[in-house]
């Protein structure tokens, strides 16, 4: 999966200017993205396009035929299915920008990231409430996506409705604390509890020659160029830099701009002038899962804040790493403490990073159909790893392909990633231990989860304006002092200097979409209460 760097504010999706969206056309692209009549009553053929931009984009693939086949046997109609393939990434909005202002290339499903067009298509009726469908065809959908999720991707608008349904929302906590388990026996060590024993271990894997060459060639503690490395330390003392934390007296405040950071940068300054920290994680080279992959391949690492996926025998890291490093064994291990007893995961905000939008080109009750099958388990495996048996199976619990990679995108395998998709036991590619993880993991964030304000607003004019800058100075301050060229009390110029260059203006914005936000998520309890709950299992 694509996993979404986290940005200093976890932003998520306003959902604000907008009207009621029409109630749609009764037509569907072709496959030449024209427009053909579809009246989808009585067994009537369906013809649906789905704009996509996941996968090997392979046209009329197996998992293509399969999808129709599945969906013509469930919803006793024909099924055609259109995928609109995107471009690369860098070409992708502007893409998805033509589709959506033509109307006969739009498609009926339109994947999207964030964008700040999409107000503007809810307003001008280009996307419809999927509200009433969910009720109707949506039960996989609404039992699936949490009400949290859900009221990220709610508008308030005309009694409150649906536009837009998440495609990829990460799990509750995707990342945890690993440790070499064998370097941990080699030395006589126990798992760390408290940040204290922590930094002792880590210490231990510096200096104490964890891998038996007789060589200093080893780190204590790696990761890429994000505070989401050094999340065990920040959260030890209940703060996170990257995110707007609430505050005693019921404001919000940005991380960064927190005392306790001053506290934690110097911790981690002590450990790079002690070599326990690899120098990499301080250069923005090492801003890539592929350098750090490479990193933990090398079996030079004692410790790395990263993803439970990783976890998986079948993670491509990890069985890189286990063919160099015979011997190594990872394991993860709760949150360590800080001196008030404080400490969590990172939490992630469920809000998701992509989207699904019906627009008014065809039935809004024939797109949630399509989608619903899509998201049930077996559906959804199917689309995404083949037939068990025939392109994989499971052995000790363990997920197994059968195919190379090659065969797998000539066969579509993954051309609808990111529809619906999910992170439950349903993904097959996690192991039940590492399922059992990631739910486990939903109790580790919640300490955290519980501190920070996760915005929903997109319109946010103070951040867009002084962000960069304000990020700019704290990575040169923090990143400074954490290397010895910058004093600890550059701290202090950096929290003066923060007012000066808009960090004032970014805090009132937030502390008023704060409390617009608290109230309009007790109108939307209001509303998920009677429109959604009555409608899941």
């Amino acid at each position: 999966m694509k996993k979404k760097p986290l940005a200093a504010l976890a932003i998520g999706l306003t959902l604000t200017s907008v009207v009621t969206a029409c109630s749609g056309t009764k037509s569907a692209p072709s496959k030449e993205g024209q427009t053909t009549p579809d009246n989808g009553e009585n067994g009537s053929p369906l013809k649906m396009s789905l704009g996509v931009m996941g996968g090997p984009k392979t046209p009329n693939s197996w998992v293509e035929k399969q999808l129709e086949d599945t969906l013509t046997q469930k919803l006793k109609r024909p099924v055609d299915i259109v995928p609109v393939f995107y471009p690369d990434w860098s070409q992708m909005n502007t893409k998805i920008n033509l589709l959506m202002s033509d109307e006969k290339q739009r498609p009926n499903i339109v994947w999207t990231g964030d964008t700040k067009e999409y107000p503007k298509w809810v307003q001008a009726g280009l996307v419809q409430d999927l509200t009433p469908s969910l009720q109707k065809y949506g039960k996989e959908i609404i039992n699936y996506y949490t009400k949290s999720t859900m009221f990220y991707h709610w508008s308030p608008d005309g009694g409150g409705k649906i536009y837009r349904l998440p495609g990829d929302v990460p799990e509750a906590g995707t990342m945890t604390t690993l440790l070499r388990k064998d370097w941990l026996d080699k030395l006589g060590l126990k798992p760390p509890k408290t940040l204290e024993e922590y930094i002792t271990v880590m210490k231990a894997f510096t200096h104490n020659d964890p891998d038996g060459n007789g060589k200093n060639d080893t780190y204590g503690l790696a990761g890429d160029n994000y505070y989401r490395s050094l999340v065990p330390f920040f959260y030890a003392y209940g703060v996170d830099p990257d995110n707007f934390m609430k505050m005693p007296d019921g404001s919000v405040k940005f991380g960064s701009a927190l005392p306790q950071v001053k506290t934690v940068l110097g911790i981690l300054r002590d450990l790079y002038k002690d070599g326990v920290m690899d120098p990499r994680m301080t250069t923005i080279a090492n801003s890539d899962n592929t350098k750090v992959d490479q990193i933990i391949v090398s079996g030079k690492v004692g410790s790395i804040y990263r993803f439970v996926s990783y976890l998986n025998p079948s993670y491509p890291a990890t069985q890189s790493f286990k063919a160099n490093n015979p011997t190594g064994e990872w394991m993860a291990i709760d949150p360590v403490t800080g001196p008030d007893g404080f400490g969590a995961d990172q939490p992630d905000p469920q809000i998701g990073w992509c989207y699904l939008l019906v627009t008014n080109t065809g039935k809004v009750d024939d797109a949630v159909k399509v989608l619903n099958e899509m998201a049930t388990p077996d559906t959804f495996a199917l689309i995404n790893y083949g037939k068990k048996e025939e392109h994989y199976k499971i052995e000790n619990g363990q997920f197994k392909t059968l195919v190379n990679p090659e065969e797998a995108n000539k066969l579509g395998f993954a051309n609808f990633d990111w529809y619906i998709k999910r992170k439950d036991a349903a993904n097959l590619t996690n192991t039940p231990e590492v399922t059992k993880l990631y739910e486990h993991n939903i109790q580790t964030t919640k300490a955290m989860r519980d501190k920070i304000y996760f915005a929903k607003a997109i319109d946010r004019p103070a951040w867009d304006k002084y962000s960069a800058d304000v990020k700019k100075l704290r990575e040169e301050t923090f990143w400074g002092i954490i290397t010895g060229n910058k004093p600890l009390s550059a701290f202090d110029e950096f929290l003066s200097k923060y007012e000066q260059i808009g960090g004032k203006q970014i805090d009132e914005e937030a502390n008023k979409l704060f409390k617009s936000e608290e109230a309009e998520r007790k109108e939307f309890d209001a509303w998920y209460d009677k429109n959604i709950v009555p409608y899941k299992k």
